[in-house]
């Protein structure tokens, strides 16, 4: 099961950045909460699950930049039982929400370019379009956009 960290990495430290960058823009959108609040919460969830683990094997670790879960890694055949299946969740749990985005984009991409081509990228504010102009979109894109945003995954 820890093996999926060495794919949840760079998952999780390319959505990091996105999340930082979009912190920085002036428009905060309700997309981009959301997918904050999530992520935290999954965050926080691997970080209980892993607390002892964390403890034992990486106290000397700088947090941040995923350090610490590079070093879950590096000790990913020590790791306790709870710890293995919290980031076998998480990973789980984010290539899944991953397929549905790329479901949705895909479903999506003729509206995107339509309506939303002014938008700037970043922050859930082409989400927020897509939203937005609902009423609008292909019936496709209407389906993939609830099946994104009412889902609560």
């Amino acid at each position: 099961m820890v093996k999926q960290l060495g794919r949840l990495y760079p998952i999780i430290t390319t959505m990091t950045a996105m999340l930082a960058f979009g912190a920085v823009a002036n428009a905060q959108t309700t997309i981009q909460g959301q997918v904050e609040a999530r992520l935290t919460a999954a965050v926080k969830k691997v970080e209980a699950a892993c607390s002892d683990d964390l403890k034992k094997y990486c106290s000397t670790v700088t947090p941040g930049e995923g350090r610490l879960l590079l070093c879950l890694k590096a000790h990913e055949d020590k790791i306790s039982t709870k710890c293995d299946y919290s980031l076998f969740d998480a990973t789980r749990n984010l290539d899944r929400a991953l397929d549905r985005i790329d479901q949705a984009a895909d479903a999506c991409w003729d509206d995107i370019e339509k309506n939303c081509a002014n938008v700037a990228d970043g922050g859930g504010r082409i989400a927020q379009c897509l939203i937005d102009k609902k009423a609008s979109l292909a019936p496709a894109c209407q389906s993939k956009i609830n099946e994104l945003f009412q889902s609560g995954k």
